[in-house]
């Protein structure tokens, strides 16, 4: 089975040209990581076509245009698929343009083309093609400007005018607080009195189609995506308060921590979110009776200085307890260097990727931790002791390419402002190969910016579900689900989690108790359904409504 169901489409229309007899070149551009994998695949699944991955030095490059990828032969039905990088196309556009016209251009991860200023959308303009195909998970992340760069790529004559687009729809920060933002009543009253949201429809119709996981894969088990609540350490409250009278730096200098130097104080918003995660993010304590880090001397400390630790520190001994295997996600390798420190006084054994993690480490650890579904005894799961337990991931370093089907525990330890990248984070784990139910826990302070960032996922959550969710683009030319209805819209713009700001402030220690936190963490509990199903809002989590779609889930999801 193909891991990525839009490679496979992509091979199975140019199958299909094939056997039209329309000739190529076709030529996929994608993310340097991904190259490999696109090779793999077309030699598995078209092995009767060619593939030349177009890369190496610029001798190299020439070599091939000169050698298998002539322009005279590039009419012949054996002429190869030419697989190359982004910072290939930007460079070498020229030399691409030798080999002729090119029958498709196929753009992976399309969304990198959202900035329609951007030099790969300039340089990708500038090579030939009869035809362009975008694929995306993402074709919206931030507001429906992107999403009108990408229709100029694949249709410059059509969408020429981002003006008269953004007269049309005009929708911004939907349901967020902020001055000029579009309110929810907006959005429907724009629908009624013009039916502004179905005319967006429309005019995506002929240019979109959209394959969502619960359609292709039926077997997939279920995943369950849990926002659960923590408040702040003595200790953090000393240092956002710090933050905020911008004398945290001084401070921490004055008692000693020297790597507080560096400490910029005019990012506010950033060391907020640093001591959200953890306090000795900003530098660690030394403890004078032995002259070690705090952390080090005082294993307890490191866990009782961050709300999110504490809370963590109980989530993974019931996780370890139960037998299951969890990944964990941060935006800052700087955090998952201190949750090492933590797994290291706990013994249990991990695996880590992070940016620095070369592609070939990158696949030893990931083979080292899915060896676990088979490591036991007479090949069966190895949930024992010595198991590999937690995979420790930088958010964006953890997206393309990793498979981690062995887990069936992902927790998001802070969220990024983009809703997609945490839910490509959930998205290693619940994927082909994925045999148990998939719980997904996602950690917030309240009363932080953790909240503000969230809120800002949530409108654009509702921007996605409007425009791409709302339209239905599951079939070619037509909706498949009935006609779009006021009714529908206003399901789509519901909020996901109900009083966000207000959670933790009707309780005493800002900690989730015991009868909560047991039942968010029995897996019989939360995937019961009818009457044994857990409420879905409680005093310190809220379970998102997986029918709306994820909270921060891909659309694909």
């Amino acid at each position: 089975y193909a891991k990525n169901r839009k490679t496979i489409q992509v091979i199975s229309l140019i199958a299909h040209l094939r056997t039209m007899n329309v000739s190529g070149p076709f030529i996929v551009v994608a993310p340097l990581a991904t190259l490999p994998n696109w090779v793999r695949e077309f030699e598995k699944w078209l092995p009767s076509q060619p593939v030349v991955r177009f890369h190496g030095t610029a001798q190299e490059r020439d070599a091939m245009i000169a050698g298998p990828l002539t322009k005279k032969e590039s009419k012949k039905e054996n002429f190869p698929v030419v697989i190359t990088s982004y910072e290939v196309a930007i460079r070498d556009e020229k030399r691409l343009n030798k080999i002729g016209e090119y029958t498709y251009l196929v753009v992976d991860e399309g969304q990198r083309l959202k900035n329609h200023r951007c030099t790969l959308i300039g340089s990708l303009k500038r090579i030939k093609s009869a035809n362009r195909l975008l694929l995306s998970g993402t074709p919206i992340q931030n507001n429906l400007d992107e999403l009108w760069s990408l229709l100029n790529f694949v249709n410059p004559t059509i969408f020429d005018d981002l003006s008269i687009f953004q007269s049309w729809f005009g929708f911004r920060n939907i349901g967020q607080k902020t001055q000029g933002a579009t309110t929810e009543d907006d959005v429907v009253m724009a629908e009624r009195q013009d039916q502004t949201v179905t005319k967006l429809h429309n005019i995506l119709r002929p240019f979109l189609l959209r394959r969502i996981k619960r359609d292709v894969l039926m077997d997939l088990p279920p995943k369950k995506e849990i926002v659960v609540y923590t408040g702040m350490s003595k200790l953090q409250d000393g240092y956002a308060k710090m933050i905020d009278q911008g004398v945290l730096r001084d401070i921490l200098m004055n008692q000693g921590i020297e790597s507080a130097r560096t400490l910029s104080q005019t990012n506010k918003q950033m060391n907020h979110r640093k001591n959200c995660n953890h306090p000795f993010m900003f530098g660690e304590p030394i403890d004078p009776a032995t002259g070690a880090h705090m952390g080090s001397a005082h294993p307890q400390l490191l866990i009782r200085a961050s709300g999110k630790f504490a809370l963590l520190d109980r989530m993974l001994e019931r996780l370890y307890r139960d037998k299951h295997q969890v990944l964990i996600f941060s935006q800052m390798t700087s955090l998952l260097n201190v949750i090492e420190d933590y797994l290291l006084y706990r013994q249990w054994k991990y695996c880590r990727i992070d940016g620095s993690t070369n592609i070939d480490e990158r696949q030893r650890q990931m083979d080292v931790f899915n060896s676990e579904k088979t490591a036991g005894k007479g090949g069966s799961r190895n949930d024992g002791d010595d198991r590999h337990f937690v995979f420790l991931l930088s958010t964006r370093a953890g997206g393309l390419g990793i498979n981690l089907a062995t887990a069936d525990t992902c927790i998001i330890f802070d969220s990024d402002w983009n809703p997609h990248q945490d839910s490509q984070a959930m998205d290693r784990c619940h994927r082909i190969g994925q045999d148990r139910p998939v719980a997904v826990y996602r950690l917030l302070t309240v009363n932080s910016v953790d909240i503000e960032m969230m809120e800002k996922q949530i409108s654009k959550k509702k921007l996605e579900r409007m425009a791409i969710v709302g339209g239905d683009f599951r079939k070619a030319g037509s909706r498949s689900r009935g006609e779009f209805k006021t009714e529908s819209l206003n399901q789509l713009l519901l909020d996901d989690v109900k009083d966000l700001s207000s959670k933790g402030t009707d309780v005493e220690s800002i900690r989730i108790d015991d009868q909560e936190f047991d039942a968010i963490m029995s897996r019989e509990r939360l995937f019961a359904e009818g009457e044994g199903a857990i409420p879905t809002e409680g005093k310190m989590y809220d379970v998102i409504d997986a029918k709306q779609g994820d909270m921060l889930g891909a659309m694909n999801a």
